[in-house]
């Protein structure tokens, strides 16, 4: 560190940041930090509703580039629950200042739903995000929603839901409120769709859209990633074409017949492959559950539900057998 001058050692506190909790300082201290960090890296405010910080976990995952690179490079990371180490009322005071407009502009990224009917569900510092939501829109240059849960309702917004849950795009349309929003699905998302919408967001703009609501496919999410329906990708088409089904999980042949969702599914999965391009579900011999689609996890006729039953029922048999 001999060597190091102040503004390396600045630019290196400004990368670690969000690891170590640092996010936690005054406002006006984390604008010095950023000033000395990344030209037209946007800052991320990062909150969570309804969720499950399996979209979060997911994102700390990616690996080229790495977390702490597109934490620090590609985004400045203003608030994270999951990576914030100080007491929450210091947390707090930073999101505040973000959200009343105080710290400048800012993206706003949400994981989870929002409990519409019961908003004492989800709180931030006795707060409802809800009506934080509300008050960031009126601030924020764009909303990021980051996972089925935020972008369709995911697993809390199924069938028979107590909270009413329901996705960050619906919630504004309830308000009467037009933010600029983009739609990323997934359970969890893949880190790719995330940082690269980001990223060209602040190099080229926003990326092409999807701008027409159907029966299976997101609104406002990217056409890059998903733009084609994930079964005229899959390594198994030419099964289906000939109507070679498999008969039970892990059987060769086309997955549709035990509940693949593929079919209703726009996603890249089948090219851009998960784990740092280890596998993905088909390639794991697993059916597509359609985690990217509207309809996952909504109702009990949905595969996602159907795969279990039929897991269940099928070691239950094993075992009178």
């Amino acid at each position: 560190m001999n060597n190091t001058s102040r503004r390396d050692f600045i630019k290196i506190a400004a990368s670690l940041t969000a690891g170590f909790g640092l996010a936690n300082l005054p406002a006006e201290v984390m604008a010095a930090l950023n000033k000395s960090g990344f030209d037209n890296a946007p800052v991320l405010l990062y909150l969570q509703a309804q969720s499950c910080s399996g979209c979060s976990i997911s994102l700390l995952q990616s690996s080229n580039p790495s977390p702490h690179i597109l934490i620090t490079r590609y985004s400045k990371l203003a608030f994270h629950a999951d990576l914030s180490a100080a007491a929450f009322s210091k947390a707090a005071e930073i999101i505040e200042s973000y959200i009343n407009g105080s710290a400048g502009d800012y993206i706003l990224a949400l994981e989870g739903s929002i409990p519409f009917n019961m908003p004492a569900a989800c709180e931030i510092n006795g707060k409802p995000i809800s009506d934080l939501l509300l008050k960031a829109s009126k601030t924020m240059k764009a909303a990021v929603a980051v996972g089925a849960c935020a972008t369709n309702g995911g697993v809390p917004g199924a069938e028979g839901n107590p909270t009413g849950a329901i996705p960050l795009l619906e919630f504004y349309k309830r308000n009467n409120v037009k933010p600029f929003l983009i739609n990323i699905p997934g359970c969890p998302v893949h880190p790719d769709w995330v940082w690269q919408t980001v990223i060209h967001l602040v190099k080229a703009g926003a990326p092409e859209l999807i701008d027409r609501d159907n029966e299976d496919n997101l609104i406002n999410s990217p056409k890059m990633f998903f733009g084609k329906r994930l079964h005229e990708n899959c390594p198994r088409y030419h099964d289906f074409q000939e109507k070679i089904f498999a008969r039970k999980i892990g059987d060769e042949g086309c997955l549709f017949e035990v509940g693949c969702s593929g079919p209703i599914t726009f996603s890249d999965c089948s090219t851009r492959w998960w784990n740092s391009g280890t596998t993905w579900c088909i390639d794991a011999n697993a059916p597509c559950v359609g985690c990217a689609s509207k309809k996952f996890a909504h109702y009990k006729s949905h595969s996602f539900y159907r795969i279990t039953e039929k897991i269940k029922n099928e070691r239950s048999n094993t075992k009178d057998n």
